[in-house]
């Protein structure tokens, strides 16, 4: 929107220049017989419009400079974010080639209605987040004991942490990622669920079924779920 009003402001000028440049070219003798006051005032005028011109001219040539600029900051800024951009659409493709391997190796499982995935490849909790929405799912939502110790049993890894989608970024109050509902069901390992704001994220435990808050950051597997079986 700037760009097009400098650009239109330019005409504009030029236009103004034109009429100007036209009017000083016009030759007073041709004009009826004039008195010494009226040949003065005319003189006075010409002189005027020769003063415009000048400033008219300087006014074209550093708007021709400002909106030449001004192309070329847009041209630096849409290269920054064509790079910017290539280099997700790069990130993403790469995660979704990893999930497709997995695809094909039978790592989606069904369980009553819902589908769920068992990642091989360890991520932060937020990058796992990513990737489970990345495919249309979401970080696991366990709401009863059955579901969780049957998440536990079929597990591929048995002795590996893996992230479900349960943190309390308010100290305290537990809630999924997928809706930021309240956990009713925990199954909170001894001592865990209250290990500070260090420990916000929540993974199973090791070999067991119980769960345990820990450091986000950490590169555990991770356990996705899709509401409908395709």
């Amino acid at each position: 929107m700037f760009l097009i009003c400098s650009m239109m402001h330019t005409i504009l000028v030029i236009f103004l220049f034109c009429t100007i440049k036209s009017a000083l070219g016009l030759k007073i003798q041709n004009l009826p017989c004039l008195t010494h006051e009226s040949k003065k005032d005319l003189d006075d005028a010409r002189n005027e419009l020769v003063t415009v011109d000048s400033i008219i001219g300087k006014t074209v040539g550093t708007l021709e400079n400002d909106i030449q600029k001004t192309v070329n900051i847009m041209k630096k800024h849409l290269v920054t974010m064509k790079s910017t951009i290539g280099k997700v659409i790069k990130k993403v493709e790469t995660d979704l080639v990893v999930l497709k391997k997995d695809l094909k190796k039978g790592q989606w499982k069904k369980y009553q209605n819902h589908c769920y995935y068992f990642s091989q490849k360890g991520a932060p909790w937020y990058e796992a987040e990513r990737l489970c929405r990345d495919f249309g799912g979401y970080l696991v939502k366990i709401e009863n004991s059955s579901e969780n110790e049957w998440l536990h049993s079929t597990r591929i890894n048995k002795n590996g942490g893996y992230w479900i989608g349960l943190t309390d970024l308010i100290e305290g109050e537990w809630r999924w990622s997928v809706d930021q509902s309240l956990a009713t069901f925990k199954s909170w390992h001894s001592g865990s669920g209250s290990k500070g704001h260090s420990s916000n994220c929540v993974s199973f435990s090791g070999s067991g079924s119980t769960w345990v808050d820990t450091n986000c950051k950490s590169g555990y597997y991770y356990i996705c779920e899709r509401n409908f079986w395709n």
